[in-house]
């Protein structure tokens, strides 16, 4: 009965949000202009992930991108302009990803802007494994070419 139970959870994994039933909202939108909360740096958001139970924002700032949680920015609703088309995927949206033998359910979990182009993270490996060393992420970087929406 106890190895029912695990194969399940094993087996749905992908198809639970990490962040639970609703998605938290962003605190701020793709391509806005930000200010450092520690300095008087400016930059603009390019990308968005979640981590340790909270978005993790990628701040391109100087030429650097920094990866920084809520409370290290503070927003100003201003839009850059940039040549990037929307992304084709949102946050919370479940696609398909060819990982090996058959196609496999995942939520898109990160959105992020690099050269013009959108690419997208979904976990490749369940987050009750515990083998994986520290410096692993479950979380894998894709381009919409990779992936196929599944209606929910």
């Amino acid at each position: 009965m106890m190895i029912n139970k695990i194969s399940a959870l094993e087996a749905c994994w992908h198809t639970s949000a990490p962040w639970g039933q609703a998605m938290p909202p962003l605190a701020i939108q793709m391509l806005e202009k930000v200010f450092l909360s520690s300095s008087n740096l400016s930059g603009y958001c390019c990308g968005v992930y979640w981590e340790k139970q909270e978005w993790i924002y990628a701040i391109v700032c100087q030429s650097e991108t920094l990866y920084l949680p809520r409370e290290e920015f503070y927003g100003t609703s201003l839009l850059k302009k940039a040549p990037v088309s929307t992304p084709i995927f949102k946050l919370g949206d479940v696609v398909e990803v060819d990982f090996g033998e058959k196609p496999a359910h995942r939520i898109i979990q990160g959105v992020f802007s690099l050269k013009n182009n959108w690419l997208y993270a979904v976990e490749w490996c369940s987050p009750t494994l515990e083998e994986r060393t520290l410096a692993q992420s479950r979380i894998i970087w894709l381009a919409d070419v990779d992936l196929v929406k599944v209606d929910a």
